[in-house]
């Protein structure tokens, strides 16, 4: 028995959970308050585990059209100059890839929109939860611009609104937050000439600094620089005014070598930023009440390191499509009604189940990776043993294997998800 299902929020994991749900013959609603998909900051890394998965929803045309590029290598600076790289493994096409992801939600929602069960409102905020009078959710309430109010009534509400949910709010769904010690700035700079063959993600050390970039889709460098939120007590947003005030690039300079120190000097005026990230992990305990699901930023903010928001999101749309379908398949084997073989609710939370596993492993290694660059950047001897370490083993292949092993969870996530036909 097909549904009708609303979904609020068309990032990665609502775009692809509309699409693939509009696909099985569900009627879906998908309302977005933006009205364009160009933000001045999204997650731009697909992992191996993000790329595989838009090769399961056959959108590999997509990936090939949009801007986007194949990173390369892994580099890592420390006291300005590289002491390891790793090359980035190109297993069957899953590499990990930079790409425009306004450009990638525009497309998906291409795909969906010739579906004759697929409705799409941009520019429509959220402000509400209907309720029936058993107090199941039945649907949400949306306002256009400000002023034209209207309910969507639906079967089931999913709400993929991210990390701020206006929805997992409204419904009261409490949030475990993480021990999150850090927040990110984020800014963009004229990538120079030689990365233009070339894109590596390069992580820059020094003794109480730590920042990454790397050239991305649009031809400009995508820099963050990571800031303890204990460094100021008063927010990053009470900060920024003195943040736009401070030389960034001589405080970069220092940890790049000399070439890359002059391109950023030389291009100092078209440095644009800071944007502030502020950095939540968490998990709800509980995804879901009668008629509502979380899933994506709205059910398990990541941190932004190895972008794992946009890939766990594209995993979870698989997963909620997966389960949707064996749902609908099932009454035609049994002769019963959806409800009588599985209720709508025991649906979501089986979504949950399968899910929050890999989200607190996920979550667990990013938060482990921070902790780790927090104690090799304090000054002394954890940076200059690690500088010593670096210097000596870098270069060997050995080193570079147990560093990619480490990473193969964020690369290419912890348990198996696979779209079923």
């Amino acid at each position: 028995m097909k549904k009708h299902i609303a979904i609020a929020g068309a990032g990665p994991a609502g775009a692809a959970t509309a699409l693939l749900l509009a696909r099985q013959g569900h009627r879906v609603t998908l309302i977005e308050q933006n009205i364009a998909f160009e933000r001045v900051f999204r997650g731009e890394g697909l992992m191996p585990a993000g790329v595989a998965a838009l090769h399961q929803m056959g959108l590999s045309e997509i990936l090939a059209s949009i801007p986007s590029r194949q990173l390369d290598a892994w580099d890592f600076y420390v006291g300005g100059q590289r002491r390891m790289r790793v090359m980035e493994p190109k297993n069957a096409g899953l590499a990990t890839h930079i790409v425009d992801q306004g450009a990638l939600l525009g497309a998906m929602i291409e795909q969906a929109q010739p579906l004759p069960n697929f409705e799409f409102y941009p520019g429509w905020q959220v402000t509400g939860l209907l309720t029936d009078r058993s107090e199941r959710i039945n649907g949400i309430r949306a306002t256009a611009q400000g002023h034209q109010t209207q309910n969507f009534f639906a079967d089931v509400v999913i709400a993929c609104d991210g990390r701020y949910s206006r929805l997992r709010k409204l419904a009261k769904l409490p949030m475990a937050h993480a021990s999150a010690q850090f927040d990110v700035l984020w800014f963009k700079l004229p990538a120079p000439a030689s990365l233009a063959r070339e894109t590596p993600f390069v992580a820059c050390l020094q003794p109480d600094r730590q920042f990454a970039f790397y050239p991305s889709w649009d031809g400009r460098l995508q820099i963050g620089w990571i800031v303890e939120k204990k460094s100021h007590p008063l927010g990053g947003l009470a900060q920024l005014n003195t943040l736009n005030q401070s030389d960034w690039i001589e405080a970069f300079a220092p940890a790049l070598p000399p070439e890359l120190a002059a391109h950023f000097r030389q291009h100092q005026n078209e440095l644009e930023g800071p944007i502030y990230l502020n950095v939540q992990v968490g998990c709800c305990p509980q995804w879901s009440l009668p008629g509502l699901l979380l899933i994506g930023d709205a059910a398990h903010p990541m941190a932004p390191n190895r972008a794992q928001g946009i890939n766990m999101a594209l995993r979870d749309a698989i997963v909620v499509a997966n389960h949707f379908a064996a749902a609908a398949a099932a009454p035609q084997a049994a002769g019963q009604a959806v409800e009588e073989t599985m209720p709508m609710e025991t649906l979501l939370q089986a979504i949950q189940a399968e899910r929050q596993p890999e989200i607190e492993a996920v979550q667990k290694m990013q938060l482990a990776e921070w902790r780790k660059v927090e104690f090799i950047s304090r000054p002394g001897l954890p940076y200059l043993g690690f500088k010593a370490i670096a210097s000596l083993f870098g270069r060997f292949q050995f080193a570079q294997n147990i560093w990619l092993h480490e990473q193969q969870g964020l690369r290419e996530g912890v348990v198996p998800v696979q779209l079923k036909p």
